[in-house]
């Protein structure tokens, strides 16, 4: 890990860049405080020499000639007990974006290095204030569009699920030590299979992993969205549907068919679940080349949609379009079947259609909450029992697979146990493996080359 336990001072802007009320420029390292000092005076303009531990010191940043740039407040944090565990300063100044860019630019020539994206919560981990699990729940945090997803990372976040790690792996490292007593000391004839302790333990540390795992499909719709594809021949109210969901006018309505000729995509919050709504360009025959790309573009979200509404002009009947298009999508088994402008009287119904149906009026919002409820139902998710299995839900698809790793060699184990492998050593192999994988996940084996990639998600100042 030499790469990242440099002795640079790093410096970046851990605000929005964008007008507010305040922004941070944030310093961490040894030089933390001496850059401050260098960069800070008082409100009469005289250098300051101390810093109180954690307390806010009013004053002004001045450049290179001693010039003021703007008033400030500054706070001194001496390491370890920092979120870094180094030295850490923070320059709270005026919120504007040139302000907050010329601070910056002054502590950095004073000798500060410009952060790379997440490397002050890298090095948090680096220094132990956090592991790899709760370093990941902090971007989950920050990137959370739902209150579900935010309830999930802040469990993350608090220890949770790396608790839970570790409590499997101390139980396969108490096995560990008692199959290398068998391996160092064989004149004691420890009898490894016969005792059926081992067969046990690996049992017991499986069905752990496996409840785990059970989770994930659960844990990857809170953290990535539910896809829900809107469809439809053009003019049968897709887009009204989506300003429905979203409440509020996000695509254009018009009576002129083909007016949605891009896909859109909106997010909106359902029953505490983010869901990732896409209005789809309508599918007919397409009249030019921007409309030809845009239904091409419709049919391949329509293949990674974890939900398809294909929405009918019930006002129309149903069309011989439409029955092209339905007989495309008639197979899925996430189809649901939405007869729109029911406020207008309705030439088809439900009763007409084997697959879930709903009828509703985008315009006046009825059959909207029913709607909503019936794609939950779909996909068989229970939001109030969601909400209760946050705590340790598995939402990362590194976590997944590294778990799935982890189970594999337990189940390798198992099954040598079983067809009577009597050698320890063997044994040994599938063990350290599967205490490897669950190590990787809390950052504590082999993810050195790992850390760029993990930490490259962060935004800079974070």
């Amino acid at each position: 890990m030499k790469d990242y336990l440099c002795e640079d001072t790093i410096a970046a802007i851990s605000t929005p860049l964008s007008k507010g009320a305040i922004g941070i420029v944030r310093i961490s390292g040894e030089r933390a405080l001496e850059i401050l000092k260098k960069v800070f005076r008082t409100k009469s303009g005289k250098p300051k020499e101390t810093f109180e531990d954690r307390k806010m010191t009013y004053g002004i940043i001045v450049d290179e000639n001693n010039d003021e740039i703007d008033e400030v407040l500054a706070v001194y944090m001496k390491g370890p007990k920092t979120f870094t565990g180094e030295d850490v300063v923070e320059i709270h100044s005026h919120g504007g974006i040139y302000v907050v860019r010329k601070i910056l630019k002054r502590v950095l020539s004073e000798g500060a290095r410009l952060a790379e994206p997440g490397e002050f919560t890298k090095r948090a981990f680096i220094n132990g204030r956090i592991d790899l699990v709760q370093a990941e729940a902090i971007n989950e945090i920050i990137n959370a569009e739902s209150e579900l997803s935010l309830k999930v990372a802040v469990n993350h976040l608090k220890g949770n699920l790396s608790s839970k790690i570790e409590s499997i792996r101390d139980r396969l490292f108490h096995l560990k030590a008692f199959i290398e007593a068998a391996v160092d000391f064989p004149e004691e004839e420890i009898e490894i299979i016969e005792t059926g302790r081992v067969k046990e333990e690996v049992e017991k540390a499986a069905r752990d992993i496996e409840k785990l795992l059970e989770t994930y499909d659960d844990g990857r719709i809170i953290r990535e969205g539910i896809k829900i594809a809107i469809a439809g021949r053009p003019n049968v109210g897709k887009s009204s549907l989506l300003n429905a969901l979203l409440k509020e006018e996000r695509a254009i309505v018009t009576d002129i068919p083909g007016t949605t000729r891009d896909v859109i995509e909106e997010t909106v919050t359902l029953k505490g679940i983010p869901v990732r709504l896409i209005d789809t360009a309508g599918i007919r025959e397409a009249r030019d080349t921007v409309e030809k790309i845009g239904i091409s573009r419709t049919m391949e979200k329509l293949k990674t949609a974890d939900v398809i509404l294909f929405v009918i002009d019930g006002s129309t009947g149903f069309t011989e379009e439409d029955r092209k298009i339905y007989n495309i999508l008639k197979n899925n088994p996430n189809l649901i079947v939405v007869i729109n402008k029911k406020d207008q009287g309705l030439k088809v119904t439900c009763k007409d259609f084997k697959q879930t149906c709903i009828e509703i009026s985008a315009k006046t919002g009825e059959g909207i909450e029913n709607l909503s409820e019936t794609i939950m139902k779909k996909l068989l998710l229970e939001p109030e029992t969601l909400f209760k299995e946050a705590e340790t839900m598995i939402t990362s698809e590194r976590h997944k697979n590294l778990l799935e790793k982890a189970l594999k060699n337990l189940q390798n184990m198992k099954v040598s146990i079983e067809s009577g492998v009597e050698s320890p050593e063997f044994l040994a192999l599938d063990l350290d493996e599967a205490l490897d994988a669950l190590g990787e996940i809390v950052g504590k084996k082999g993810v050195e080359d790992m850390l760029d990639i993990i930490f490259s998600t962060f935004c800079i100042g974070k």
